[in-house]
């Protein structure tokens, strides 16, 4: 008697537990996910992007796109991208929360920790959507590093904190192709997407780019042009974008490391207005023409050469950007130089790129 009373129970536990299994969703091959931080100046292109995005889904695309975001006058939520061709957001919201900082790596985390666990996948790939202001420390209120949420802001090294790794990470957000960025984000994805110069409000052309992040192996280039031709054909042709394959920086950084130990000294009597700059201040400098002003024609500036073209697989930029920048050459990273500020050589010196090739 008790042996079937046992063995009614076992089976029904293991029916229950069958069952919960059943309820667990299977993973498709990507789910791509838009943190969009827009408790800021940006807050009036929310809609446009999220009708862009609606635009360009497709239903035959295996994967999700999903939408974490944080407005003015709003608290944040999650949407699930469905196509739709009409001018409203249609898409629908499957989590909501409460007031939070969306430029809290701890918040983040957990944002992007609930939306992987509700849709699975083989592979992620991230779009950090917001103001951005490359590796520059948060406390000036002209330097954001990623994201304003209100008041708030990301330093960089708490950006490299993200939990689990990414296929791709893009920007739309303004100066994050640089080197310091790549480093830093090195253990987070493979591929970077970003501009080494401002983004226009406009931002990403969604409706074109969305189909090539769900290939089979993101086309991340691909996007890349697209945004390329998008502001060539602009009202105010303006733009540059770089994909970096993050696998190899770390031979990069060994081959800089090298050179700064070997001709850093030259570092203090570089001139400045020399060298190739992506805004009005002498802070964001083409890490190329940099490196070849102090270690020009020597064995290892042609290694520097070779390193840099097999990690910056994609770079093209406009000739001007606005009244901002006029590029005239690009490898398609930007850099600071030390030394000449001293207010900011503080702060460099709390990233890792600084340790690993000046320290």
């Amino acid at each position: 008697m008790n042996k079937i009373k046992y063995g009614s129970i076992f089976l029904m536990l293991i029916a229950v537990s069958c069952s919960k299994k059943q309820e667990t969703p299977l993973p498709a091959e990507r789910t791509v996910i838009v943190y969009m931080v827009a408790d800021n100046s940006l807050n009036s292109q929310v809609d446009k992007d999220l009708n862009e995005m609606e635009l360009g889904w497709d239903k035959t695309n295996n994967g999700r796109l999903v939408v974490y975001v944080d407005q003015s006058r709003k608290t944040p939520y999650v949407l699930e991208i469905v196509p739709d061709r009409t001018s409203g957001v249609v898409s629908p919201e499957v989590i909501k929360y409460g007031e939070q900082n969306s430029c809290s790596i701890e918040v983040m985390n957990k944002v992007l920790s609930d939306i992987k666990q509700r849709y699975p996948a083989k592979s992620y790939g991230l779009i950090l959507w917001s103001h951005a202001s490359g590796w520059l420390p948060a406390p000036s209120p002209t330097t954001r590093v990623f994201g304003e949420d209100g008041n708030n802001t990301m330093e960089i090294y708490d950006l490299a904190k993200l939990s689990g790794k990414y296929e791709f990470i893009a920007f739309d957000a303004c100066n994050m192709s640089g080197i310091e960025v790549v480093y830093e984000l090195r253990n987070c994805t493979e591929y970077l997407l970003a501009s080494v110069t401002e983004v226009l409000e406009g931002g990403f052309p969604y409706d074109r780019i969305i189909s090539h992040l769900f290939k089979p192996k993101a086309d991340i280039v691909a996007v890349a042009q697209e945004f390329m031709t998008y502001y060539r054909n602009y009202y105010y042709p303006a733009g540059a974008m770089t994909v970096t394959d993050v696998r190899k920086i770390n031979e990069l950084a060994a081959i800089t490391a090298s050179i700064i130990k070997k001709y850093g000294a030259a570092i203090a009597d570089i001139d400045l207005s020399a060298i190739q700059k992506y805004e009005k201040e002498l802070i964001f400098f083409d890490f190329k023409d940099y490196i070849e002003a102090i270690a020009g024609n020597t064995p290892e500036w042609q290694s520097f050469v070779a390193a840099l073209n097999a990690a910056v697989i994609f770079e093209d930029h406009t000739p001007q950007i606005l009244d901002i920048a006029e590029i005239q050459r690009s490898c398609g990273l930007n850099c600071y130089i030390p030394g000449h500020y001293p207010a900011l050589d503080f702060y460099y010196q709390r990233i890792e790129w600084f340790n690993r090739v000046y320290k």
